[in-house]
């Protein structure tokens, strides 16, 4: 796994046909895996804006996070 924000060593990775994962793919992944409950993705997704200098729009943050409650009820 390499993890990195930027977006040329992203676009490399594509390039050599590498599966390219952002940031919210990971949480969500972590919680289909079990590495993280919902309620522990909920959080990191909430602090994003706040502890994080990814951008990532809060209305997409919020999606997700329904999306993760909705699941995690089922």
């Amino acid at each position: 796994m390499f993890l990195t924000d930027d977006f040329a060593a992203r676009l490399t990775a594509i390039a050599l046909g590498l599966r390219v994962h952002g940031t919210i793919g990971l949480i969500v992944r972590a919680v289909r895996v079990g590495r993280r409950t919902a309620e522990q993705a909920v959080t990191i997704l909430r602090d994003i804006p706040d502890k994080s200098s990814l951008f990532i729009k809060r209305s997409l943050l919020n999606e997700i996070i329904q999306q993760i409650q909705m699941h995690s009820r089922e």
